[in-house]
């Protein structure tokens, strides 16, 4: 029998990560899920909140570039296919891995808005 030995993260660092710019789109796409996740494993999000904190800025002209739905789409089902979001990620919830992670603020028992609202 091999023991799983685990630690704790600190979500506001995650986070912080998802604005890093140098990392490829599903990486920080995981950061954000990783920073916000809630206790019952799920990160909930407003219609293209995820866009807007995956946001870069051009740093010659100050424009800012938010992802296409396209791009954040493709990401998270990267980031799916790679193991580092349980599938029924979307860009209104993005979720954790049961198996792989838990704790956050809230209750783990406590339904998401977005998942429930789509299988009723």
């Amino acid at each position: 029998m091999s023991v799983n030995p685990w630690a704790r993260h600190f979500q506001l660092a995650w986070e912080e990560r998802a604005g890093d710019s140098r990392l490829p789109l599903w990486m920080r796409v995981v950061c954000l899920a990783f920073g916000r996740h809630r206790s019952n494993g799920h990160a909930p999000f407003a219609p293209g909140q995820v866009a807007l904190v995956l946001s870069t800025v051009d740093s010659d002209s100050g424009e800012i570039h938010a992802p296409s739905r396209q791009e954040v789409y493709r990401a998270i089902k990267t980031a799916v296919a790679y193991g580092f979001l349980a599938e029924g990620s979307c860009a209104r919830c993005l979720q954790v891995p049961a198996h792989a992670v838990t704790g956050g603020m809230g209750s783990h028992r406590a339904p998401c808005a977005y998942h429930d609202r789509k299988r009723s």
